[in-house]
């Protein structure tokens, strides 16, 4: 085959073309720091980066998931432990003024005290998260419990709130009101507390001096049972933090597997990046000193 002086000069363009390529890309990869930057790079690659970042932009919410999950849950143990600490503080006067020494003016005013109690109750178990009551089941919006004279009347449900943890994993992180409050009547999603009934009771003994025996006896039993009521949900407020804190734990070397396998697939390896950056610099350099001898002008060219 005959060659041609066209012929060479169209080779060594495409020839330097392909250099220049080479080197456009080895100098992509070096500032942006990544071996794959667009699908045709790498498909299979390309694949498994997206699957990776999908995953880990779910971790990001999981995370954010556990923080809010978290935060929920130390309300309510916060919440809950003043309402152990109140129903204790109403057992000591209910044993101060079941005593036969307690005359009947100092009785009511140990009644008085167990009435502000009441109220201070009231208070904890209408405590919010935000703009959120923490007790009212789904009804979150408006307060759980009310009280009109000695009928204290709770207004929410049994619904769960939940969090996603993990892909699957749910928590529930409010404590169900009716076990709290020990609901003993609902309809239409209302009922009376058999706690704060109990309270009432307590209160009216202490003030009409009457079933003072009741007040060391039947009465304090029903106390410490709705006492040992609370202390156990609030074990379980506990027992879903340390869940909460051990999922946190898994997402975390989760999201540091993840994040390694990520780099690997994508990020550049400095070192030999450089040296083949080099190599690509000096084989363009090369193939335009040899094209600056191949394409000199002759005088066939100025002959056609």
């Amino acid at each position: 085959m005959r060659i041609t002086n066209h012929m060479l000069a169209t080779s060594t363009l495409n020839n330097l073309q392909n250099s220049l390529a080479s080197l456009q890309n080895a100098q992509s990869r070096m500032s942006s720091g990544k071996i794959v930057s667009k699908p045709s790079d790498n498909p299979v690659a390309t694949g498994r980066i997206m699957t990776l970042n999908t995953s880990l932009a779910d971790q990001d919410s999981y995370d954010s998931n556990i923080g809010d999950a978290k935060s929920f849950l130390s309300i309510s143990d916060t919440a809950i432990n003043n309402l152990s600490s109140s129903l204790q503080s109403i057992r000591d006067l209910m044993l101060q003024g079941g005593t036969s020494t307690t005359t009947p003016s100092d009785r009511a005013a140990v009644g008085e005290q167990v009435d502000q109690l009441i109220n201070q109750l009231l208070e904890v178990g209408n405590t919010m998260n935000g703009n959120q009551y923490i007790f009212g089941g789904y009804s979150t919006s408006s307060q759980p419990l009310t009280r009109n004279g000695d009928v204290i009347t709770y207004h929410g449900d049994g619904g769960q709130i939940n969090y996603e943890v993990a892909k699957g994993v749910q928590v529930v992180v409010n404590t169900d009101g009716n076990s709290l409050f020990q609901v003993e009547t609902a309809a239409a999603g209302q009922g009376n507390s058999g706690m704060f009934n109990t309270l009432i009771e307590i209160k009216n003994d202490l003030n009409d001096n009457t079933n003072v025996s009741d007040l060391t006896g039947t009465l304090l039993t029903k106390l410490d049972d709705i006492s040992s009521q609370v202390l156990s949900l609030r074990s379980v407020v506990g027992a879903k933090t340390n869940r909460l804190d051990a999922a946190k734990s898994r997402n975390e070397a989760d999201n540091t597997a993840m994040t390694t396998v990520l780099s690997n697939l994508e990020d550049v390896d400095v070192a030999q990046i450089s040296v083949d950056y080099s190599e690509k610099y000096y084989a363009y350099q090369s193939a335009l000193s040899a094209a600056a001898k191949v394409l000199t002008p002759s005088l066939v060219d100025y002959l056609k």
